[in-house]
């Protein structure tokens, strides 16, 4: 019946017909248009998309084996092991740099941020970097020495967001079931005379090349199944949420989990050029509070699929 009526107008109106033709075929097009690949974000970073998917996220006790501490309710939090599901989303390949965070601080200046911020935002704390010296401020290093408020406001700034935990743990461990105690697989981050990461050795923190951050992307080997660079080492990143030691046992099934609704510290996560291996494993997770600068921390951000 349904066919019968629209051969009738297309009879008696062919123009007509024609018209909404068009508009329904262009309406098709634009439902079966998938999101392209890879984009470039208003600050100039390549976004690279990763497809809903489900993973197993968290971190396995025999990692830690023989780990000083290996008991750190910190460790603990880490587990148990549980799946989450994820909508699709785009995160950045490197994290922010220098350069870009001087565009934002350049922007920000002549009128303020409070277009930006955060609404919890301290008064009088800024949006500059602290604890940095000049070996640290490489125009393509990430940039660090900042809050978790700085990297909120410029991820908005941007035309983005933070990565929540469980993105951002997708993004280098990878999709399925397949377990991966670091981005590139479970081979120690200097194994067969390859350095998988900027961190720090058990001698030498130079070791790898770097004393300090190295630009972004220094190291291909450390590579995730997604195509994202240093997500172990480099600079420490903050994510979206707040922290909670128990929350990985009230998540297992979420999808898109967004964090606990509260609390007084935020997480961060991969670890940083000043950490030890067992500290830039992928389920590693670190906090702070949020208006705290420190020489290690940076981050990079994520757009949602609209």
């Amino acid at each position: 019946m349904y066919r019968s009526r629209i051969h009738g107008a297309c009879a008696a109106h062919p123009v007509h017909a024609a018209a909404l033709a068009l508009v329904a075929c262009l309406a098709l097009v634009q439902c079966a248009r998938e999101p392209e690949p890879q984009i470039t974000a208003d600050d100039g970073s390549l976004m690279v998309l990763l497809p809903a998917g489900e993973f197993q996220m968290g971190g396995m006790k025999e990692d830690l084996e023989g780990v000083p501490g290996e008991r750190y309710i910190n460790f603990e939090a880490e587990r148990p092991r549980h799946s989450v599901k994820l909508s699709a989303f785009y995160i950045g390949k490197y994290e922010v740099t220098n350069a870009q965070y001087k565009e934002f601080l350049a922007d920000i200046e002549g009128g303020g941020s409070a277009a930006f911020d955060h609404p919890d935002q301290p008064e009088k704390i800024g949006h500059g970097q602290r604890h940095v010296t000049d070996e640290m401020l490489g125009d393509n290093q990430p940039a660090v020495g900042l809050s978790w408020y700085d990297a909120f406001s410029y991820c908005r700034w941007s035309g983005g967001r933070l990565p929540t935990e469980a993105e951002w743990e997708y993004a280098a461990r990878g999709p399925g079931e397949e377990y991966r105690k670091y981005p590139w697989g479970n081979e120690a981050p200097d194994a067969d005379g390859i350095w998988w990461a900027n961190y720090r050795p058990d001698s030498g923190t130079d070791r790898d090349g770097y004393r300090y951050a190295a630009p972004v992307g220094s190291f291909p080997d450390g590579i995730s199944p997604f195509g994202i660079m240093d997500l172990a080492g480099n600079a420490v990143e903050w994510v979206q949420d707040w922290y909670s030691i128990g929350y990985y046992r009230s998540s297992d099934g979420a999808q898109d989990p967004p964090g606990p609704a509260q609390g007084t510290k935020r997480v961060s996560k991969g670890g940083s050029y000043g950490s030890e291996a067992h500290h830039i494993r992928v389920a590693g997770r670190f906090w702070g509070k949020p208006h705290v600068k420190g020489p290690r921390l940076g981050f990079r951000c994520a757009q949602s699929i609209d």
